[in-house]
């Protein structure tokens, strides 16, 4: 599957646009803390990813859960193959960002390093 298929084109722009703003202020003290754009996830297991950058080959930044949530850098490509006996990685089209990632990881290091959303 083409990674970019697992998001819809919307979001996909303003992931981009994120880390097209972010490249300058990374490692300042000006670095964003957005708020995700996109919910990715395995459904009926706790694999979640919420996204607030990529760029145009498909590394992504954002929260990763796939045992504990933690901020880090992802490659969308891989992530787009995943297969769990048929069940594979989806967006979740009704997530609305609350917070910022580092928000949402607070409260999963709160919660045992799981976010249940």
């Amino acid at each position: 599957m083409e990674w970019t298929s697992l998001i819809r084109p919307q979001q996909l722009q303003q992931l981009i646009i994120n880390h097209e703003t972010q490249q300058p202020l990374k490692g300042t003290r000006r670095e964003i803390d957005f708020q995700p754009v996109v919910a990715l996830h395995i459904p009926d297991t706790y694999c979640l990813w919420l996204l607030s950058e990529v760029d145009n080959e498909g590394m992504a930044f954002g929260l990763c859960q796939i045992q504990v949530a933690e901020i880090g850098s992802v490659w969308l490509p891989e992530v787009a193959d995943l297969d769990l006996n048929g069940v594979r990685v989806t967006e979740d089209e009704t997530f609305r960002a609350q917070r910022t990632l580092s928000e949402y990881a607070a409260l999963a290091k709160r919660n045992g390093g799981l976010l249940l959303l």
